[in-house]
Order: structure tokens, then sequence, then C-alpha cells
């Protein structure tokens, strides 16, 4: 008898082990697994009726991070949605989600050996000191992604691309487009330049302290003061070669520098490891390269010493709101040759200001505002000026005089060859293409708040193109791609509104602290140098 209540007993535990699992698999699973019909209030969202919770969404949410990372630009922006500006990854995941199932439906399937061939191809592999390591650490690692997520995430970009040319297969630019592109594209404008210096009505103006005091009370929440960093650094300067060295030798040695660059980053950028007493170990002049390290006391941007500050994009690249504290950043160009590394090792936050410490920042702030209205209403007045003479007959010089403006000729131009050495030169292009011959622009904004300016133009040529064909082939080709972005855009919007998506199903989904990195078409593909 005891033996036989013995084997109901483990029978029973069993049985009760296996349903207690299944429960707490179901319970607390982040996947749905039953398509969204029970624990909807756990959805971030749902597409094809099915439920992404939390957790799975967060990973999708990652695609878009190491998407942009890796300099799949056109593919994460289409799909997070091209006009947000938010840090919501919602539509992302929604979009990636309807990606894969119309792929599916398509019968569009990478294969492994088209996508293992893809991977090395990626944008961020094409910089001289990229290689797989540094992309695992950096870029895999801290995003919790696999080789094989890797591998699916490039699977996913293949297939966008091959969808997109499916959608847009056919597609032709009409000819006349074409021919109106090729000729604004051609047109060389004989112009004159009258510009209103918001500089020249500052000079007179007279800010009160009752003014001062007015504004800081008015705006003391918003006069903070700057966000300031601290670096630890390290700089690689490549050693220098004879004069006569040949071109095989500089490219070896450059090749030489940067395998030597990387190996030094990647030990400085290991995972606790104290940069500073690893640069030192580097320091000085070695065999490939001479190191120089030290430490940048807090700066904020604007105020970067001055063998920083000519290097925009090195300003950006460690101002970025994507490096966190005591990140180390991958090598980045001195622009002369070498290559910074830079260790976060210190961040002050912004602070109220007093009122003196603002009272400069207001007396500039309040002088561009009075001087701003006082300059855009000389140039709107001048403007009725010079059309209301030249409708009258007279000439433009005859119409500057009586308007009391001064002109600036300008050398022939066109859009692609504008006025050499001018800050302005695409506002100038922009405004000659608004306006037929003896006509006024507009009144056009500076930049910087520098004032505004009026642009006449007298004559418009067509100048003579000796790669005419090559030339409407390029503007077709542009034309056609753009055709394309737009139809495949409009299929993809159906296709998410047959998906039945519906987001933010909790208060918040899955964010992410960073912003997305910034898009620069310059970031050319090369080899990687190791």
């Amino acid at each position: 008898m005891l033996t036989q209540i013995r084997h109901i007993q483990k029978g029973t535990l069993i049985v009760v082990t296996i349903l207690i699992v299944i429960a707490f698999a179901f319970l607390y699973s982040d996947f749905d697994f039953v398509q969204g019909t029970v624990g909807g209030q756990d959805c971030v969202v749902k597409v094809y009726d099915r439920c992404y919770r939390q957790k799975e969404a967060a990973i999708l949410s990652n695609h878009y991070d190491v998407a942009m990372r890796l300099g799949m630009y056109d593919f994460a922006t289409v799909l997070f949605g091209e006009d947000r500006r938010d840090d919501d990854r919602t539509n992302f995941i929604m979009s990636l989600v309807i990606l894969r199932k119309e792929a599916e439906r398509m019968g569009i399937e990478p294969t492994a050996a088209e996508i293992k061939a893809a991977i090395p191809t990626l944008p961020v592999f094409q910089q001289p000191w990229v290689n797989a390591d540094i992309v695992k650490n950096n870029i895999l690692g801290p995003n919790g992604f696999t080789d094989g997520d890797l591998a699916q995430l490039v699977k996913d970009y293949l297939s966008f691309q091959q969808l997109r040319e499916l959608i847009g297969s056919g597609v032709a630019a009409v000819p006349s487009e074409t021919e109106r592109l090729y000729t604004k594209r051609n047109q060389r404008y004989h112009a004159s330049l009258v510009n209103f210096d918001r500089s020249k009505y500052t000079e007179a103006l007279k800010i009160t302290e009752e003014e001062v005091k007015e504004y800081f009370e008015e705006n003391s929440e918003e006069l903070m003061s700057l966000p300031k960093r601290a670096f630890d650094y390290a700089h690689f300067i490549p050693n220098k070669l004879p004069d006569e060295a040949t071109a095989e030798a500089k490219a070896n040695a450059t090749r030489t520098f940067a395998n030597a660059v990387n190996r030094a980053y990647a030990d400085l950028a290991e995972d606790d490891s104290n940069f500073v007493e690893v640069a030192k170990r580097y320091e000085g002049k070695k065999a490939d390269f001479e190191m120089k390290s030290g430490k940048y006391e807090p700066f904020a941007e604007e105020d970067a010493s001055e063998d920083l500050k000519g290097n925009a994009e090195l300003l950006k690249e460690i101002f970025s709101e994507v490096l966190q504290l005591d990140d180390v950043t991958i090598p980045i160009s001195d622009g002369d040759g070498g290559y910074f590394v830079f260790h976060y090792a210190e961040l002050v936050e912004p602070r109220p200001l007093t009122l003196d410490e603002a009272r400069n920042a207001i007396q500039i702030a309040l002088k561009a505002k009075k001087s701003n209205r006082i300059v855009s209403d000389a140039a709107s007045e001048a403007r009725a000026k010079l059309v209301e003479a030249i409708a009258g007959g007279k000439n433009f010089a005859e119409a500057a005089k009586d308007a009391g403006v001064e002109v600036e000729a300008l050398p022939p131009f066109s859009a692609q060859e504008p006025p050499a050495d001018r800050t302005d030169a695409s506002l100038i292009i922009s405004a000659a293409q608004e306006v037929s011959e003896k006509e006024v622009s507009s009144v056009v904004s500076l930049p910087d708040g520098k004032g505004y300016m009026l642009v006449y133009v007298d004559k418009i040529d067509i100048y003579e193109d000796e790669n005419e064909d090559a030339t409407k082939r390029s503007i077709t080709a542009s034309t056609e791609d753009s055709i394309k972005r737009s139809l495949f855009t409009a299929w993809f919007n159906q296709r998410r509104q047959e998906s039945g998506a519906v987001r933010d199903l909790l208060r918040s989904g899955p964010q992410q602290g960073g912003q997305p990195v910034p898009v620069s078409e310059e970031e050319a593909p090369t080899e990687d140098p190791s």
C-alpha cells in the first residue's frame, strides 16, 4: 500500500512540477506564444495581431542603433521614419517586423553566402582603423548582438534593398524633367548682390541695465552654463618618411601605421583597463609611430583649445550624446595623418548662471533681437523700392542709387561653378534660381544672424557642357532613384496599414538614451588595414 502511494505521489509531483514550469514560462516570458490573446497589457507593439513584449521589443529596438553604427543609414532611417525627431524606437520595431513579413511573402531570401559576402562591405568596415574586433567590442557587444544577430540584421538590410528595387522596377524618369533639371543645373547667371550686414545696425544700439535685468528674470531658468567634458587622450603621430620615398613605400607605411594604431587602440579600449596607464606604456617614439598622451581639463565644445578647435569632426565625435562617461572613442583623425583616441573621463553638468555671469550674453541676445528686426525691415523696404523702380523702367544701377543701397557685382556663376571663396555661395545660387532675368530675389536670411541679402539677376545663359550626355544620364539616375524611394515608401506605408500595427500600448516603450549617429555622406569605404 505504501509503495502504491509513493508511486502515486511521485507521478503527481512530476505532473505538478511540469505545470508550474509551463505556468511560469507562460506568465513571465517576454515573447507572445498566444498571438496577443492574453497579456495584452504587456505589449509594447502589436503587428499582424502578434504582441511584442518589453524584452523582445527591446532586442528589436537595438537593431536600429546597431544599423546606424554600421552605416546602414538609408535602411535605418526609412524604417525609423524619415520625419521622426524623437528617440522612440517603436516605429522602427513595427517596420522591421513588417519588412521581414513582406520579404518572406515575396520570396526574398538572401542566402548565407550573400550575407557573408555583404558584411565586409558595410560602411563601418571601410574606415581604416575598423576591424571585426572593434565592431564586435564597440558596437555588437554593448548592444547584446551575437554573430547570428548580425547575420539577421544584414539579411534584413539586403531584403530591404531587394524589395526597394523590386517595387521600383520599370520606373523611368520623364525626359522633360531631365531636360528641366539639366537646364537649371547649367544656367549661368550674371547677377549683383545687395548685402545688409546686421553688425552695422548694432553699433548704435544701447541696452539698458533695466532691460538686462528684465531679460534675466524672464529667462533665468534657461540661462545655464555650458556642459563641460574632460578627456584623457593618446595622440598617435606617423613617423615621417624621407622626401624621396616611393608611393609604394608611403602606402606600406600608412598601412603599417594604421595596424599599429589598431593594436594600441585594442589595449586602450579593453574592458577594465586603465586608459592612462596603458597610454603611458605606448608613449614616446616607437618603431611605427610617435605617441603623446595627456589630459584635457573640463571644457565646453564651444571653448575647445586651439589644437582641437579646427577639427569639427573630432569635436562632434567627442561631444556626441552617444558617447557615455568612461567610454573610449575609436581612433579619430587629427586632420594631419595621425589619430587621437580619447577617454571620456569627467562630466561637469550645466548650472544656473548669475546675473553678472549672464550679463554679456544677455546684452548680445538683446542686441541681436533688436538689430535683426531693424535690418530685416531695411532689407524689405529696399527690395520694395528696387522692384518699383525697375518696373518703372529704370535699370538696376539707377534703382539701387535711388534706394540708397550698395551693390556688389558678382562674377558669372552657376550651380556647378558657384561664386568662389564665399560662404554664402549656396544661398546666392538658390536666390538666383528663384527669379528670371531683370528680377530681384526675395529677402534671404544669412546664417548665424549675420543679416540679409538680395540678389538681382541681370542675364541668364546656358553654358556648353562637354559631358552633356553623361550629365543627363546622372540626372536621370538620380531622378529615378528618388522616384523609387517614394514608391517604396508609399508601398510600405500601405503594408503597414494592412498589418494592423499598433504602437504605444505601454505608456513608455523601449527607449534608448542616445541620439541617432550623425549621418555623413563623406564616410566613404576604404580597405580595412588589418
